[in-house]
């Protein structure tokens, strides 16, 4: 390793096993979100009083569960396939490295690769804090048109939020792509789709005991495809139904979590602070995924190294990207059994 490389492996490995401290997003969001729930478990609970509301919420449930069905193709078309390894190229070049291939981007120094990561974070943050606060306001405004008439407008408002979610997830896997490039990693392969999947359930990851599973999951999966050829050979039908559950339960999760977006006012403070922590994390978590993969790769290093301990007895709501792929392909009970112990 050179002396940067060897600076950050050191650092990448503190933060991979340390508490992740809430950002000032977080902070600014909580106490809002909090209040904000309790008035829609309010809300929520007078409307079920009123005849026929229970049912007219079953059907908002079954045409989200639809809406989301087709998530993991746009997620796929307009999220990890939006990045042109020629702009990235590019990038590099614009840096003073000459690059014309990813297997090259993988050979340079760690150094070189985060000099070329664009810094669009604050862009894509800013954007998620407007698309964020627009669909807030949109579902408002059903709300309010609905008390207004007394129409029914439950599935317009579930359509609005379907395509709050929708966005956010299509710009998590936009952000996972393109950092992905800057370290030599083409997202549109089966394998590397698969892990790209992994590192989207890892930045959506809430809590500490979610990270931990989650890091720990990208860390198995990265032992795998390091010792076992097998790995570079995923199917791309595979791949896309690992996608297509990792973004059904990644979708359900953050629908719950958008209840405050029917709140007027407040709903489009917290829905737009929402995702815009959203992006902030993916940006974060995607970086240091990469940057801990791209080294121990590049050097042969034990990707076990950087797996956080997780406690047996806790459960977690978020997909196992390394469980998810061994349950398709039927493995995981015997070739990689040393690994899952690992």
């Amino acid at each position: 390793m050179s002396p940067y490389e060897r600076k950050a492996w050191d650092t990448l490995l503190d933060a991979a096993t340390a508490a992740e401290p809430p950002g000032w997003l977080e902070g600014l969001s909580q106490g809002i979100a909090d209040r904000a729930k309790g008035v829609v478990s309010q809300v929520r609970s007078g409307v079920e009083q009123v005849p026929g509301a229970t049912a007219a919420i079953g059907k908002v449930d079954q045409l989200t569960t639809k809406a989301l069905e087709a998530l993991h193709t746009v997620l796929v078309e307009r999220g990890l396939n939006s990045v042109n390894p020629a702009n990235v190229f590019a990038m590099f070049a614009g840096e003073g490295v000459t690059v014309a291939s990813y297997d090259e981007v993988r050979r340079l120094d760690l150094q070189q690769c985060d000099g070329s990561v664009p810094r669009r974070k604050d862009r894509y943050v800013a954007l998620a804090l407007a698309e964020g606060a627009a669909s807030s306001l949109a579902v408002t405004g059903v709300a309010v048109s609905s008390a207004v008439t007394g129409g029914t407008t439950l599935p317009v408002a579930a359509s609005a939020v379907v395509a709050d979610v929708t966005a956010v997830l299509v710009g998590m896997g936009r952000i996972v792509a393109l950092v992905a490039a800057h370290y030599g990693y083409d997202v549109r392969e089966p394998d590397e789709q698969a892990f790209a999947s992994g590192v989207i359930a890892y930045a959506a990851a809430g809590n500490s005991a979610e990270r931990a599973a989650a890091l720990a999951a990208l860390s198995r999966l990265t032992q795998q495809m390091m010792r076992q050829e097998s790995w570079h050979e995923l199917q791309p039908q595979q791949a896309d139904n690992v996608l297509q559950q990792v973004s059904m339960a990644l979708g359900f999760r953050l629908a719950k979590r958008k209840l405050a977006q029917a709140v007027p006012v407040l709903g489009a403070v917290v829905n737009g602070g929402l995702n815009a922590r959203i992006a902030q994390k993916t940006f974060e978590r995607a970086q240091q995924a990469y940057r801990l993969r791209f080294l121990t790769e590049k050097h042969d290093l034990d990707a076990g190294q950087w797996a956080p301990a997780v406690a047996a007895d806790v459960a977690v709501d978020i997909p196992l990207i390394d469980r998810m792929l061994n349950s398709s392909a039927g493995r995981g009970e015997s070739g990689d059994e040393d690994l899952q112990q690992s």
